[in-house]
């Protein structure tokens, strides 16, 4: 592949053919019946056990952390990029700061740029910092080992095994001028398998592409990331040779929304984000028994899950208690906008080993103590303003 330009033109990459799938392998989900008559989901079904832990404050001014952009998580250690400072801050499981592990810079071992998505691989001794044109590789310890740079650019990223790398391509690039939408490259830059076929007989092909209506989610038990566009109802997984379909959302969305997921040309979609009846799919992730989607529109947050044996599916609204203007970065990320179906705290998060995380930090919690529908937990009710946050490690039956 030929070296993109820092303005995101992409050279054309020639499109392999995902094999056909038997539907009968995955489940079809009525979402719409769902949000049409909401409940309650089941989390607390898959739920064994919860451990809570602030991440602590010492004298050290490194130890404080305004909030968290991203995060890795391995048996040992949490990593910590905070949402202000570019560096990677290194907490034990237990929340005790250690040090920052890999600092802000152009000098050895030091990062620059920004972090799309990062990655703990506590099998092979990796921690990998991912931006939208390279990749930074670790030892688990921040010695720094390789890097390597590619000719695609990428909004997420993560390596789903040896020498694969799976990855959603940058928003607002048309597929025609060389957006691959999502796909799976070798470490050199070789595709081994991509998918740029999003598209609606609603909108041109010459205006087609990602708009900002995508989601993903890396699954660590499947070594796979999973990806949701708001241009069709499919939710597709990405493993380390192939690109097949997981679930079917069957969402019923409007053609408006259907053109805003797709039109590039259309940057209304940045800041529309549907009426009351059209939702897209913002959020994922996986828990061995069932999917888990937060919905979006301009009005908030739904949630659903889906069991993927069944094709069961559930629809909950989310508690918001101000606009999404005035929650915080964080809550958007990694939860606080999710199910009360366990004990009667919003949950939303990720999945890492045998957890779901969740990070939660004082001012996004103080919005929702004076809300009579949801349980603040006890361990969380002492946080203060200036105080680190929260991780909250769920603990997943049947991983």
């Amino acid at each position: 592949m030929n070296k993109l330009s820092l303005s995101w033109v992409f050279f054309l990459l020639i499109a392999c053919s995902s094999p056909k799938s038997d539907t009968s392998t995955y489940p079809v989900a009525d979402v719409r019946a769902g949000i049409s008559n909401p409940g309650t989901l089941k989390l607390s079904d898959e739920i064994e056990e919860v451990m809570y832990v602030p991440l602590e404050v010492t004298s050290d001014d490194a130890s404080l952390i305004d909030g968290v952009a991203n995060y890795a998580v391995t048996s040992q250690y949490i990593y910590v990029l905070p949402v202000k400072e570019q560096r990677i801050v290194l907490f034990d499981r237990q929340g005790h700061f250690i040090k920052t592990l890999i600092p802000f810079g152009q000098g050895p071992g030091e990062f620059s740029g920004y972090v799309a998505s990062m990655q703990a691989d506590e099998k092979n001794n990796r921690l990998y910092l991912f931006s939208t044109d390279r990749v930074e590789v670790y030892t688990l310890d921040g010695e720094p080992v390789r890097h390597f740079a590619h000719d695609y650019q990428v909004v997420y990223q993560y390596s789903v095994g040896k020498d694969r790398l799976a990855a959603v391509s940058m928003p607002y690039v048309p597929f025609q001028e060389g957006s691959f939408g999502i796909g799976v490259f070798t470490e050199n830059g070789d595709t081994v398998v991509m998918k740029n076929d999003f598209y609606s007989p609603l909108v041109p092909h010459d205006k087609s592409g990602l708009t900002i209506r995508i989601a993903a989610a890396y699954s660590e038990q499947l070594k796979s990331v999973l990806f949701k566009t708001g241009s069709n109802d499919t939710l597709y997984r990405m493993s380390d040779n192939q690109i097949q379909p997981a679930c079917v959302l069957s969402l019923q969305n409007s053609d408006k929304e259907i053109i805003s997921s797709v039109d590039v040309t259309d940057f209304n979609s940045l800041r529309d984000f549907g009426d009351d009846k059209d939702y897209f799919v913002s959020d994922i992730f996986e828990t061995p028994a069932r999917y888990y989607f937060r919905l979006r529109n301009n009005q908030g947050h739904l949630v659903a899950s889906v069991d993927k044996k069944t094709g069961e599916t559930l629809v909950e609204k989310c508690e918001q208690p101000v606009s999404l203007a005035e929650l915080s970065v964080a809550t958007l990320l990694h939860g606080m906008l999710g199910t009360r179906s366990y004990q009667g705290f919003p949950v939303w998060g990720s999945t890492a080993g045998n957890d779901l995380v969740q990070v939660v930090t004082a001012g996004e919690l103080d919005f929702y103590k004076s809300l009579h529908s949801v349980s603040i937990p006890d361990q969380l009710k002492s946080m203060e303003e200036d105080s680190n946050p929260v991780f909250i490690f769920y603990k997943l039956k049947g991983v």
